[in-house]
């Protein structure tokens, strides 16, 4: 296949231009991450530019695989080597352990913790070591997180000026003990890595960077951006401002509106036809896009043969109503417009606590519809696959200290909380970290006195374990074969998951990561859980109607789509000033994922579980969202409408 073969003009310019640095601003469906393949694709055939010294970075693990994919079918008669497709964290961890010898900043060997071992491990432990409440604590976290994130960490003075400096200490310590890197200082320790390591080495000299979703970077992604441009890389930086959505992680919509000042000399590039998008799609998405007075004025136009499509904006009574109507929907969709499950796509601003997701549901399946909420965490986010995430990560150091403890905190051992407390003292007082403690205890028990002698124990049955299954993991790193990584993982998961399906969740996701990152052995595997987005990453049923929220579903596109209460008092909620857009954003990337059909539900009032949710947390009434009051679509009563398709298509 040629490069360019089925390319749109636009599409072509953009993925052929070199010579400067350039921004592409590709609105919804308009073909960003093909125009990227291409642009790869491009560089080796007609430029002769070796694959390793390319360099593209997503955001989420689908993207990368994709992206991945997209250039291998295009690549494979032409080059022995490939490029490097990787997400941002998953990059940055890859330099900071190919360059641990150099840096001094972090615990070694490198270990990140993940979102269950911040919330179960860190944040329970600091809340005991500083007797507050574990809300003041994720707070202190969270405002760490975003110092880093938004380089307020760099400025002068910064930790006198930190709220609370007893919690850095305390962090620093506990961090110290059990040897770990928080995911959200990933790229900020690269960042600093670059500055102050004046022979800091890459994983090859790269030439050409492309930067996918450029608008969800924030300061501190975007200035390890620039640091890469100024050794002469040149940057490609492909996104939408408009689609800008990670408020949660600082993102800074105006670095791609920058772009043209950050670099320079610097091209401005765009894509303007929408090929997924009816035009009625188009039309109602726009209106909410052009709401923001700072956005960049780009075009967005329908394909030519592009269908009108269906939008529609419907009232409900309250939430029972409202459930009971997208059912029946949900049902019209799939047996009347002959659509599959998978291409019926539910979202929802947020659902803690299944508030939202479990009465539609409920409604579905009066309906007879498959259907699947993609719920927060993953399966190794159970009891049981933690312990089994646990048991790998020590086969791959048995030195692991956050790995060890969960262990002891989850495994059926009566060693509880106060047995751990125990040997973290003992380890903060002999200057040693968790691990080297619970050996010294299982060696002396009576340095742990009553409890010494159930850790010793449970130490001896977790190394027995780990025994039977070293050997055979140790053997994939100069195997490099798939399927003996799949059997090692399997035969691991009949030895500590009890629970069959538990047990297929659990490898069924991680074979699948496997796959998407081509790993090989069980420490690239946890390398790519360690790196990824954690609950921000996509996994859909392909037999179901898939309910999500709305941040999930950056990156998907559907037949159908419903976006489920469009409130004021949820969309933007308590949000106010840059905030806000974050909300008006996350509204437009929800509505663009439909191609064909579009429905938003609002309800008049909520009761119940969901009176006690939103803004106005108490009060049963709704509105519409203030993004949608003016929209150029007249809202129409719910069960009026559903009555008269259910009509017109018997």
């Amino acid at each position: 296949m040629a490069w360019d073969e089925g390319l749109l003009q636009d599409q072509r310019v953009a993925a052929s231009y070199t010579g400067t640095h350039a921004r592409l601003l590709a609105g919804p469906g308009t073909g960003k991450t093909l125009t990227l393949a291409r642009r790869v694709c491009f560089l080796v055939t007609e430029r002769a530019i070796t694959p390793t010294n390319i360099l593209a970075l997503t955001f989420t693990r689908a993207a990368a695989f994709e992206l991945r994919n997209r250039i291998a079918n295009v690549l494979a008669r032409h080059a022995e080597e490939v490029p490097t497709v990787s997400t941002l964290h998953s990059f940055a961890l890859r330099q900071l352990l190919r360059n641990a010898d150099r840096i001094r900043a972090l615990p070694q060997p490198l270990r990140i913790a993940d979102d269950w071992e911040e919330r179960m491990i860190i944040l329970e432990d600091l809340k005991h070591i500083l007797r507050c409440r574990i809300s003041d604590v994720r707070d202190k976290l969270n405002k760490l997180s975003a110092d880093w994130q938004t380089l307020d960490a760099d400025a002068e003075g910064w930790e006198d000026r930190f709220p609370d400096p007893q919690f850095l200490g305390a962090w620093r310590e506990h961090r110290k003990v059990f040897g770990y890197t928080l995911r959200s200082e990933l790229v900020y320790q690269l960042k600093h890595a670059l500055e102050q390591t004046g022979n800091l080495s890459l994983e090859t000299q790269f030439s050409y960077l492309l930067v996918d979703e450029y608008q969800d970077l924030n300061r501190c992604d975007l200035a390890l951006i620039q640091a890469l441009g100024d050794r002469g890389i040149e940057i490609f930086g492909a996104g939408d401002d408009d689609q800008s959505i990670y408020g949660f992680r600082y993102a800074h919509p105006e670095g791609i509106r920058s772009f043209d000042s950050d670099f320079v000399p610097s091209r401005s590039l765009d894509l303007s036809t929408c090929v997924r998008c009816d035009r009625r799609i188009i039309e109602f998405s726009s209106f909410v896009a052009n709401l923001d007075p700072r956005r960049l004025p780009k075009p967005l136009e329908p394909r030519p043969d592009a269908e009108n499509g269906e939008v529609h904006l419907l009232r409900f009574g309250n939430q029972n109503v409202e459930a009971t109507g997208i059912a029946r929907l949900c049902k019209y969709l799939l047996d009347q417009r002959a659509m599959a499950g998978k291409d019926v796509l539910i979202l929802m601003r947020s659902d803690r606590h299944g508030a939202f997701s479990s009465l539609i549901r409920e409604a579905l399946e009066r309906q007879n519809v498959p259907v699947a909420i993609r719920a927060e965490g993953t399966p190794v986010d159970t009891e049981e696959g933690r312990v089994f995430l646990s048991f790998l990560r020590l086969i791959a150091d048995d030195a692991d200290s956050l790995a060890l403890r969960t262990l002891l905190q989850l495994r059926e051992n009566q060693v509880g909380g106060e047995s751990s407390s125990a040997v973290y003292e003992l380890a903060r007082q002999k200057g040693e970290t968790f691990s080297q403690s619970v050996r010294r205890v299982a060696a002396e028990p009576q340095l742990v006195s009553r409890l010494g002698g159930r850790i010793s124990r449970e130490a001896a049955d977790i190394w027995v374990i780990l025994n039977r299954h070293r050997e055979r993991f140790d053997a994939l790193i100069t195997s490099s074969e798939a399927d003996q990584l799949q059997e090692a993982l399997h035969n691991l998961a009949e030895d500590v998951i009890l629970d069959v399906n538990v047990r297929k969740e659990v490898l069924d996701f991680l074979y699948q990561i496997a796959a998407e990152t081509e790993s090989t052995d069980h420490k690239e595997l946890l390398q790519a859980l360690s790196s990824s987005l954690g609950d921000q990453e996509q996994e859909l049923d392909p037999n179901c109607v898939n309910i999500m929220t709305m941040h999930k579903a950056k990156g998907l596109t559907a037949d159908a789509v419903v976006v489920v209460a469009a409130e004021d008092e949820y969309i933007p909620g308590r949000q106010t000033g840059e905030r806000e857009g974050d909300e008006r954003r996350l509204l437009y990337v929800s509505l663009t994922r439909a191609r064909h059909f579009l429905a938003v539900t609002y309800c008049d009032q909520r009761t119940g579980r969901q009176m006690h949710t939103g803004r106005s947390s108490g009060d049963s009434r709704r509105t519409l969202t203030r993004f949608l009051v003016d929209a150029p679509v007249i809202p129409a009563d719910g069960v009026n409408f559903l009555e008269h398709i259910s009509s017109s298509s018997g």
